[in-house]
């Protein structure tokens, strides 16, 4: 299960540079100096200022990582092995493998798959042959999935888990640590690694969702990630309602922390900063039900279900 079967043209480069806020001439000071991740049709244009730069989510996350970290004078050499880190084929850890047991390990994949799909993946994962099925199924259009930018945005936009980028730097080796509110890691885990980090290391945190929140916030990417298909069609009808007079309120109930409610009544000088608000957490997938009324008593209801791809 991977992000390729939610949103099967999230690979598509349609993102406009400009979207995100980033001039022109810094992306190309940062793909001078090896920052960028390009294409070589990309790398063989005679003339890079007539270039017209159009990225897909993970170009356009990975470009936001690097304005935050410019923001705060981070310097080319430190951004540049970040890049290496969160573009490096996921590694399993054979420290962590070796002291579970195997029924630990397998459990511990199975409860990040569909229960529609454990009948298929339990049996491979018994005979040791799952790694070797990875390996087919990596592909020239794929592999970003395999790596460590594509599982940050698969747990941020499927399993809505908060993940943030701890970067660490001795002398000149630069570590990243990805640290996520994930159910399987306990409170009292997070709360050991940050101490552990506060107490004994200077470090940045990026956190990640409030930087892929960017690519729905702005009513300019409607176009786009309806595109890559990032709403589903009920959602695409709450982004209708925010552009309607007639909507008078939107009611929603926030699925992550599971008592937060957010009511809003809509004025016409109101819906901006509230329009950003629901844009996000639709994107994100926070909420649990969402009611639209409008003032003919007409009344839309969507419940958030964990979408599957059900094979025929």
């Amino acid at each position: 299960m991977n992000l390729y079967e939610f949103y099967p043209t999230i690979f598509e480069k349609r993102i406009p540079l400009n979207l995100l806020e980033i001039p022109s001439r810094n992306y190309l000071h940062w793909k001078k100096e090896n920052l960028v991740i390009t294409s070589k049709e990309e790398n063989s244009i005679p003339n890079e200022k007539r270039e017209r730069v159009l990225l897909n989510v993970f170009d356009a996350l990975w470009l936001l990582i690097i304005k935050e970290l410019r923001e705060f004078n981070v310097d080319f050499p430190t951004i540049r092995a970040v890049k290496g880190i969160m573009y490096g084929l996921i590694q399993f850890d054979n420290d962590i493998l070796d002291s579970i047991s195997k029924d630990d390990f397998i459990n511990s994949i199975l409860k990040n798959m569909p229960e529609e799909h454990h009948d298929l993946i339990k049996p491979i994962l018994l005979d040791g042959s799952f790694l070797s099925m990875i390996d087919g199924l990596i592909d020239k259009k794929n592999i970003i999935l395999f790596r460590h930018i594509g599982n940050v945005l698969f747990d941020v936009l499927i399993r809505q888990v908060t993940v943030s980028l701890i970067i660490k730097k001795n002398n000149d080796f630069v570590e990243v640590e990805f640290m996520k509110n994930d159910p399987s890691n306990t409170y009292v885990n997070v709360a050991k690694l940050i101490a552990n980090n506060v107490s004994n290391h200077t470090f940045i945190n990026v956190p990640i969702v409030p930087l892929v929140a960017k690519l729905f916030e702005n009513a300019a990417f409607d176009k786009y990630t309806f595109q890559f298909g990032l709403f589903d069609s009920n959602e695409r009808k709450i982004i209708d309602a925010l552009n309607d007079d007639l909507c008078k309120e939107i009611k929603v109930t926030k699925h992550q922390s599971g008592d937060v409610t957010l009511n809003l009544t809509f004025e016409e000088n109101l819906k901006n900063e509230h329009a950003k608000e629901v844009r996000k957490i639709l994107g994100l997938k926070q909420y649990e039900k969402i009611e639209l009324v409008y003032r003919n008593d007409k009344h839309l209801i969507i419940n958030n279900t964990r979408r599957e791809i059900l094979k025929k």
